[in-house]
């Protein structure tokens, strides 16, 4: 997330270099993304503000709007980076990294409930005097605007380490989903009992990831988890991302009082767990391996980018080549990164990555990768070309847009529902210290982004539709879903010492929508890796059933599908991950499916009624 070593590894180094370039009059403009070669061309950034947003031109194909509904829904919670709990203002640079959220149905009762990890107090700090703020927290959707904290009784009150990131599957096939939090200190993975509570079973299982393999000395340093059915035995396997290798003497500030880089921190590798189907995992890292490649890595997602039916995994990292895992059918997985060109920038650089989306933004049928990257850093477009990768982001319009934003969070949804994916980006820089240093209008809390899909190829800013999400924040951890069932996509973000905050979609639904949750019987419980396609009068569009993405976090797994104008869908189409297909015609729009494998599509029977739209 900071800087390469030509910025002398400090957030004040890279500003100095900053100011020196653009002294020397480098064509008034602001260097290029990577940061390394020192070449104009990116032309001046725009910044947001309420009163721009709200006077700025209508973009979205209806009228709508994110709202802040946390307070009346009663959400009151907050993230502590630990930074409250220790005398010296210097604070480590880990406390920049935590804050995972998730938008998951945890009792099955057609709701998203929300859960957010908690960081602080710091590994080795003493702990303040209010223990809940040491907490993690789970919200229940009461289904009539509100929420309610359970976090007590449903037994997930207690000490889970310095937390970072979470990931939500039904790993075990019953019929409830379950729970994985990352945290220094070791993870942990929380069976979810079906009666509203919960079963700490990291130990038994196998999963609490506390020391890297050969490196017993050095502390993990979890982020992102996910999770997929990589070898097809049906039965959900587990990704956990590594940043980088953590000791309390490596995390300190150096001489001018900045954040250590990265380089200066040891590069670390990820780790694989395989589902042994009987509540167990074997850590397979070595065997797979996963455990050659090292990094410094932040987020994850898996999909099958070469349409052979096995899952693969795009890993992102800070400041070193990105990670492709191709699935070589067998157990073990090669790093195909540079020969797809998913590895570096559109100069061939590598970038602080961090937050993954995944869509289908051309319509073609195949997963194309997102991911947002460090301030003066281009936003990274790779549209898939069916086993290779091509580098659009400037075709795109990502690569210009708002580069004095630092992005985290990161999730492709359709948010006006007119059939296009378009990208939320949640901004928030690590360095409270960045405006004093400054020579391109960056700040530590930062505007998040709504870029809207054109259909063409290109990305439009929509400003007018940001809503609250104009009011800047230091955001970590992003997740999209419809929490409160009305057809359109809402938004829940985690900020740095600041509120865990739901932006309810107001005017979305104008437009026509459906929304299906599937059901695997051959395949995963969770059906995570199948791949759904919809056909109306309009074209094809498709999405995948994915288990984490974003940063740190987890997004509703049922698929919403914006229709526009259409009425009816022409044909529903499903890819198992056993391979099986099914094609349902006609169905009726404004509805929620649920498709069991090998059944028809039915009416969601957790959903007690039929969504209105406003």
């Amino acid at each position: 997330m900071n800087r390469s070593p030509q910025y002398n590894g400090t957030e004040i180094g890279r500003r100095s270099f900053l100011l020196a370039t653009v002294g020397a009059g480098v064509s008034g403009c602001h260097l290029l993304s990577a940061g390394k070669s020192g070449k104009p061309g990116v032309p001046p950034v725009t910044i947001i503000n309420r009163q721009r947003a709200a006077s700025s031109p209508q973009v979205a194909a209806v009228p709508l709007v994110f709202t802040d509904i946390s307070a009346s829904a009663g959400i009151s919670w907050q993230f502590n980076n630990g930074t409250q709990n220790i005398a010296n203002i210097r604070e480590p640079f880990i406390v920049q990294t935590g804050g995972g959220v998730a938008l998951w149905d945890y009792n099955n009762d057609g709701f998203l409930d929300v859960f957010a990890v908690q960081g602080g107090p710091l590994p080795g700090s003493v702990a303040g005097t209010d223990q809940y703020s040491t907490q993690n927290v789970l919200y229940r959707n009461n289904g009539n605007g509100t929420f309610t904290d359970v976090t007590k009784e449903a037994g997930l009150v207690g000490p889970t380490g310095y937390g970072q990131g979470v990931s939500v599957a039904d790993y075990n096939n019953d019929g409830w989903p379950d729970l994985y939090i990352t945290s220094l200190g070791g993870n942990h993975l929380f069976r979810n009992n079906g009666d509203g509570t919960f079963t700490d079973v990291t130990e038994a299982a196998g999963v609490a990831d506390r020391f890297l393999p050969g490196l017993p000395q050095r502390v993990c340093w979890p982020t992102s988890s996910a999770w997929a059915d990589y070898d097809n035995d049906g039965n959900l396997d587990l990704f956990v991302c590594h940043y980088c290798q953590w000791t309390p003497e490596i995390d300190r500030y150096d001489t001018l009082g900045a954040f250590p880089a990265p380089m200066q921190f040891p590069p670390s590798h990820c780790r694989l767990y395989h589902n042994n189907g009987d509540g167990t995992f074997t850590d397979v890292t070595a065997r797979a391996k996963i455990q050659d490649q090292w990094g410094k890595s932040l987020s994850a997602v898996w999909l099958d980018y070469d349409d052979d039916g096995w899952p693969d995994l795009f890993v992102s990292n800070d400041t070193m080549a990105n990670f492709l895992f191709h699935n070589n059918r067998d157990g073990t997985f090669t790093n195909l990164a540079v020969p797809t060109g998913a590895a570096y920038d559109m100069m061939g650089h590598a970038t602080a990555s961090m937050g993954i989306g995944v869509s289908d933004y051309l319509h073609n049928g195949r997963p194309d990768l997102f991911v947002v990257n460090y301030a003066e850093e281009a936003k990274t477009v790779l549209q898939n070309m069916g086993g290779t990768f091509k580098n659009c982001s400037q075709e795109s319009g990502l690569s210009q847009n708002n580069m004095q934003y630092l992005g985290f969070g990161l999730e492709c949804f359709d948010y006006d529902l007119d059939g296009w994916p378009d990208v939320v980006i949640g901004n928030g820089h690590v360095s409270p210290m960045v405006a004093k240093a400054t020579v391109d209008g960056e700040t530590f809390a930062q505007s998040q982004l709504l870029l809207h899909n054109q259909g063409n190829g290109t990305f439009v800013q929509d400003d007018r539709s940001l809503g609250d999400l104009v009011h800047p924040r230091v955001t970590r951890g992003l997740a999209v879903g419809d929490f409160d069932n009305d057809g359109d996509v809402d938004i829940a973000m985690v900020s740095q010492l600041g509120p865990l905050t739901l932006f309810r979609n107001d005017g979305g639904n104008s437009n026509h929508w459906l929304t299906v949750r599937l059901e695997g019987v051959r395949s995963n419980r969770d059906a995570i890796g199948a791949r759904v396609t919809v056909v109306t009068a309009a074209g094809r569009q498709t999405q995948w059933v994915r288990s984490g993405s974003s940063y740190c976090s987890h997004s509703d797994m049922r698929l919403t599908f914006g229709l526009g104008s259409a009425t009816r869908v022409l044909r529903l189409e499903v890819l198992w991950p056993s391979r099986h297909v099914q094609h349902h015609d006609h169905l009726t729009a404004d509805r929620f499916y649920w498709v069991r494998e090998g059944d028809d599509p039915a009416h969601d029977p957790r959903i007690n009624k039929l969504a209105t739209r406003s």
